[in-house]
């Protein structure tokens, strides 16, 4: 785009001094014939290829903050070659862990950053990723009203696409904001309708979530039946994807609610299932 930019100012200036038309043509034309220095363009693939490796090690470590520059000059190799698609997921390796530092602001101008980019490519698989992202940082600062538009804006982008995922997890977050606002009811109605669409979507582990995230309502509501039948169920979806967080989770939903009904012995024997 840079060079495009340069090539058009040049032909200007030579039309305005008077250069022949014909001449600046052949010009310009000589400059675009100008080869591609390929195997400068490989060394730079390759150095950010390793950057951005050495950033998931880093990563996998917990040392989000070396990770972080690694993948910050990842991205400039990758933008000097004019790779978008890999800017676009390394953008999004930055703010995960920026988010993971608790530097939620330098999170959602990293998440931006690869929203912008997404924009531009049409990848609605990562828009809408995307603003679910930005949806959950904002939660993170509180702010209600500007979570609940990015969660909605990933629902309409999910939705007009069909893209099943995208709209599970897009009803999954409303759920779960509409629970951090202790408006049950609401939850619940988000969280049955993210199920089916994990389902469809083959989210399995997906589903364990919402699953989970369900019988909290219910348990909050105070609807105890319902709440052991959706941690059964995140349960027995944890146990197929070997998901020991959701199988916790769903452990500890059931020891709570058998607590409150004084059944101590599936106490005893949750607790055992969770040891």
């Amino acid at each position: 785009m840079h060079g495009t930019v340069r090539f058009g100012c040049g032909v200007m200036l030579m039309v305005l001094m008077g250069m022949p038309s014909a001449y600046a043509q052949d010009s310009l034309d000589e400059q675009l014939r100008q080869p591609v220095n390929r195997e400068a363009v490989n060394q730079k693939r390759d150095v950010a290829d390793q950057l951005l490796r050495l950033g998931n090690r880093q990563a996998d470590q917990g040392d989000y903050r070396s990770a972080v520059r690694a993948w910050s000059q990842a991205v400039e190799l990758y933008y000097e070659i004019g790779d978008v698609a890999s800017m676009e997921r390394t953008y999004g390796n930055i703010g995960s862990a920026y988010a993971q530092l608790g530097d939620y602001t330098s999170a959602e101008t990293a998440v931006r950053r690869q929203l912008a980019i997404a924009r531009d490519n049409q990848n609605f698989s990562t828009q809408i990723f995307a603003w679910n992202t930005l949806g959950t940082l904002r939660l993170q600062r509180g702010a209600i009203t500007s979570s609940t538009l990015a969660y909605e804006e990933a629902l309409n982008i999910a939705t007009s696409v069909q893209n099943f995922e995208g709209i599970g997890l897009s009803l999954s977050n409303l759920g779960l904001l509409a629970f951090a606002q202790s408006d049950y009811d609401t939850a619940i109605e988000y969280y049955e309708l993210a199920g089916n669409y994990r389902i469809r979507a083959g989210n399995i582990a997906g589903r364990a979530n919402t699953s989970n995230n369900l019988g909290d309502a219910y348990f909050a509501q105070g609807t105890q039946g319902k709440a052991i039948g959706a941690y059964r169920l995140a349960l027995s979806y944890g146990r197929d994807t070997d998901n020991i967080r959701a199988q916790l989770h769903a452990i500890d939903g059931l020891i709570d609610v058998y607590s409150a009904r004084s059944d101590w012995t599936q106490v005893r024997y949750y607790l055992d299932s969770r040891i």
